[in-house]
């Protein structure tokens, strides 16, 4: 009994003070919101309106410049000091013709081949002896024309001095006047034997071939035994030179 009355006891005193803490809680008033000091709200700014910013304009595109016409490169001739010389080719009349000029004559004159042939008085035929550089000695049939008629014929003046023989290949070869007037050249196998100069159309049998170069050389003896002649004896030639 006493027992039941102690839990009783306990169990009222838990009750009791349930209750007063509830009703503590509910009686305490609460607490007074705490403003916040009210303060005049600044005036709102409106944001500036800024001007709109204008972009710098691209500078208009620069036309592209008008191509000047390609001009065709001007050719620069050289002066005839720069430019590199071949050997002249000498002109003819024609295939079949020789020239002779120069300051040594009164006047510049072509030959045909016939008006060479036309010249009986003149007219020369023999064998000549030749002497090359290697030593080879041999005999050649020619006919021909004497080289002093020809110039005789051409007005040589006294005081032309040396003549140029020029092939139709543009080759030269040069003699005096003295050379080329002699009618005494050898021939060291045949010592009493004595040669013109003479302008050639014929050799061993036949004429030249005109297709080939103008039908002319020149042939001339020995000087004295032991002279190599043979390289003297240009073909081809076209023209005369005498000054």
């Amino acid at each position: 009994m006493n027992k039941r009355k102690k839990l009783l006891l306990v169990f009222l005193t838990i009750v009791l003070t349930l209750a007063f803490v509830t009703a503590c809680s509910s009686a305490e008033p609460a607490p007074a919101a705490v403003e916040a000091p009210t303060e005049s709200a600044p005036a709102v700014e409106q944001p500036a309106v800024e001007q709109p910013v204008k972009e710098p304009e691209s500078p208009p595109a620069e036309k592209a410049p008008a191509e000047a016409p390609v001009e065709a490169p001007v050719e620069v001739k050289l002066a005839d000091s720069q430019e590199p010389k071949e050997p002249s080719k000498p002109k003819q009349a024609d295939a079949t013709s020789l020239v002779i000029e120069g300051s040594g004559i009164k006047e510049p004159i072509t030959l045909t081949l016939d008006e060479l042939k036309a010249m009986t008085d003149a007219y020369y035929e023999d064998d000549y002896f030749s002497l090359n550089s290697y030593g080879t000695k041999e005999y050649f049939s020619f006919k021909g024309i004497k080289l002093s008629t020809v110039l005789e014929n051409a007005g040589i003046k006294e005081s032309a001095a040396a003549l140029k023989f020029i092939a139709s290949d543009g080759y030269e070869f040069e003699m005096t006047v003295e050379q080329a007037l002699k009618e005494d050249y050898m021939d060291e196998q045949n010592p009493d034997k004595r040669y013109p100069v003479i302008i050639a159309w014929h050799e061993n049998g036949k004429d030249y071939d005109a297709s080939k170069g103008a039908p002319f050389r020149l042939v001339i003896g020995q000087k004295e035994p032991g002279d190599v002649n043979k390289p003297q004896w240009v073909q081809n030639i076209a023209k005369i030179t005498v000054n």
